[in-house]
């Protein structure tokens, strides 16, 4: 029983030392590829980031003349075109209207408006010179203080 414990603990060892061997190569390979596809993705990207500039470039430099973009054009495109210009021009200029002495239902006439402005003074006024006659002594019995 002894010796086929030990055999057996022997095959355990190599087994485990085999599988450490695997499970090392395995992630050795794992790092590799992570390696290999990062350096993959810098040179895709480095080489979108090098064509868009030199597209970014190309287009700066060779801008088309005039002549180019009027070759283009045909008649019916010219008539919208400038139809679609004349409608901007429209659409930006606001519309005003002056009113000089002119009274509409929003607003109101000279008279409203100084009495709105003056009535809320002759409430508080008028109620002021209220309280203060049927709050204060009757007229009779007062006599301003005198000094001596």
């Amino acid at each position: 029983m002894g010796a086929s414990a030990r055999e057996i603990e022997r095959e355990i060892k190599a087994t485990r030392e085999r599988m450490d061997v695997n499970l090392t190569r395995l992630e050795g390979r794992a790092a590799s590829d992570a390696a290999r596809y990062g350096r993959i993705v810098a040179v895709v990207l480095g080489v979108v980031a090098l064509g868009g500039a030199a597209f970014l470039v190309y287009r700066r430099t060779r801008r088309p003349t005039l002549r180019d973009r009027l070759d283009g054009l045909s008649l019916a495109n010219l008539r919208t075109l400038a139809a679609a210009a004349t409608g901007r021009w429209k659409d930006r200029l606001p519309s005003v209207m002056v009113r000089v002495n002119e009274k509409t239902d929003e607003e109101p006439g000279t008279l409203e408006t100084i009495l709105r402005e003056v009535a809320p003074a002759l409430v508080a006024t008028a109620g002021s010179a209220l309280l203060q006659r049927v709050a204060g002594p009757p007229d009779d019995e007062y006599a301003p203080p005198q000094a001596e």
